[in-house]
């Protein structure tokens, strides 16, 4: 664990989880994610049993290509829709499109057994998991309340997925031997259907970066705004082409897991089944311990874990031995899931609100693509250097490229850290409390620092009220018919902007202050764009104006 850096103690872990629990959209969102990727995992079993049982092994990689190149193409496109509509309701839309496809997959399987609609069909359901990932992914920061949360919110998105890896084949295998592929079809739709019934009710309050309104862009536009931001911000270009390695490598794990146990660990055909199993309790394992990531930093975390992603790879080489393959693909699952929990953290914190969702649906059509290149390209390395030395030339791709760029990820976490002391004063106001944490970084970035002098005064009575001050640090003298004293931690300036009448009382610094200022326009947006921090405010303002 501490190789993967910034470990805490398992109870931590517990801790974060108990929080995600109590917040009700985050609950109801990752209830959803889990129901979402049961539906994608059963779905995908199916539909390779019933292409095989069709038209043999060839089927079996048409159906795979056919759910897999549409995601990849379509992503980057049809995620502007994320950016442009509420992600909230845009989830909705999504699964609610994946169960149709999924109920016609089953329609057509028990009245025509039509390979064609159900391949076209299985594309649909293809795109529509993938347009799942960047929506949810994007949608968290602005349900999540503080960087614990929102690290637990990814933590908790990394469990499930492993969760789905193993225990979605599982039900899937067992609804196929009892029943048939058509029944899998129809209890994946249904899983999709109380996905979109989760999701009907989440509601994402306080969003303050919004994009423009819908009808000012061009589609064509919107997705050029997400490949400028990925081509010309050069840490978001990174973390794309690393997670786009990695994505690759996966892809040439999947045939060289089955190229292991044939030619090298002399296993049978159980064995891929044991090997890729592996890979998701790692998951598991990796996902719990990603939970208590510290949150500050996790560029340099990123990148280890994409070093453990590759050496143990060289190792099966090394030591080829079913029980050794097993638990070396194990630290692989750990790997992807501090992988997936810190690399879309660091997403989320660096690439603009307004462009999120674009980006992230480029990223996962990247990712699509990457894992079916790399499923071609296993199989030419194998051929041109043997199964021994596959292992050792897949895994050594990632450890390198991490230490090529080890630097600019250092910078990262140097350059990107949030900007900490501000949103300390901005998380010590308790009408900003439920405030996402997107909302409260935001808000952090637009306050205004200002230092004060013994004897200065803030504001005075009658004066227009522009300003929402938070005491940092230092002692300030509040008059307003009573004397008060203002310490760290303590606010005002809020009565004026929120029934828009002049200042009621007067501060003067009593010592040499420190203040944070937010602008008017700035500090209403906030407060008037949630309505339970509208209501904290309101209910601040009565007790201010309730006789001394």
């Amino acid at each position: 664990m501490s190789a993967i850096g910034g470990m805490a103690r398992p109870w931590q872990a517990v801790s974060v989880l108990g929080a995600l629990a109590r917040n009700r959209n985050l609950r109801r969102v990752e209830l959803a994610w889990g129901a979402s990727i049961a539906a994608e995992w059963t779905h995908f079993v199916a539909l390779g049993v019933f292409a095989y049982s069709a038209g043999g092994a060839s089927a079996v990689g048409i159906a795979g290509l056919v759910r897999m190149l549409p995601a990849a193409l379509l992503a980057p496109f049809a995620s502007t829709l994320g950016d442009r509509f509420r992600r909230e309701r845009f989830l909705v839309a999504v699964a609610f499109a994946g169960s149709a496809a999924l109920g016609g997959s089953a329609a057509a399987f028990f009245f025509s057994r039509s390979e064609l609609i159900v391949f076209a069909l299985a594309g649909v359901v293809g795109v529509t998991s993938t347009l799942f990932r960047p929506a949810l992914q994007a949608t968290l920061p602005s349900l999540a309340r503080t960087p614990e949360e929102l690290i637990a919110a990814n933590g908790a998105t990394s469990t499930l997925e492993s969760l789905g890896t193993l225990l979605g084949p599982l039900a899937a295998g067992v609804l196929v031997s009892v029943a048939n592929a058509g029944v899998v079809f129809l209890v994946a739709s249904g899983a999709l259907l109380v996905a979109a019934g989760l999701l009907q009710g989440v509601l994402v309050e306080g969003r303050i970066q919004v994009s423009a309104p819908a009808g000012t862009h061009r589609p064509l536009e919107l997705v050029a705004a997400g490949f400028r931001i990925v081509a010309s911000a050069p840490k978001t270009r990174l973390l794309v082409v690393l997670t786009t390695a990695q994505s690759f490598i996966r892809g040439c794990l999947n045939v060289l897991i089955v190229v292991g146990v044939f030619r090298l660990l002399g296993s049978g055909a159980g064995a891929v089944g044991y090997l890729t199993a592996a890979v998701g309790v790692g998951g598991l394992v990796g996902a719990f311990g990603a939970l208590s990531l510290k949150g500050r930093r996790l560029a340099v975390p990123f990148g280890v874990s994409l070093v453990f992603w590759g050496l143990p790879i060289i190792l099966v080489a090394a030591w080829p031995h079913l029980a050794a393959a097993v638990v070396l693909l194990a630290v692989v699952g750990a790997a992807n899931s501090v992988e997936d929990v810190a690399v879309f953290t660091l997403f989320q914190r660096i690439v603009p609100d307004v462009v999120l969702t674009r980006v992230l649906g480029i990223v996962w059509g990247l990712a699509m693509g990457a894992i079916a290149i790399g499923s071609v390209a296993a199989t030419g390395i194998v051929a041109l250097v043997g199964s021994r030395a596959a292992f050792v030339v897949v895994g050594a791709i990632l450890p390198l490229t991490v230490l090529i760029v080890w630097r600019q990820l250092v910078r990262i976490d140097r350059e990107v850290l949030p900007p900490v002391d501000e949103l300390a004063i901005v998380e010590g106001v308790p009408m900003f409390a439920p405030l996402s944490i997107a909302a409260k970084e935001h808000m952090a970035s637009r306050l205004v620092e200002v230092p004060v002098t013994a004897g200065e005064v803030v504001i005075r009575t009658g004066e227009t009220g522009d300003r929402f001050y938070m005491v940092a640090d230092g002692t300030l003298e509040v008059t307003n018919g009573v004397r008060a004293e203002a310490r760290r931690g303590d606010f005002f300036g809020e009565l004026a902007l929120l029934r828009d009448i002049p200042r009621t009382a007067t501060v003067i610094a009593s010592t040499r202050s420190r203040l944070y200022a937010l602008e008017r326009d700035d500090f209403l947006a906030a407060v008037t764009g949630h309505s339970a921090v509208r209501a904290a405010g309101e209910a601040l303002v009565e007790e201010r104006l309730q006789p001394s």
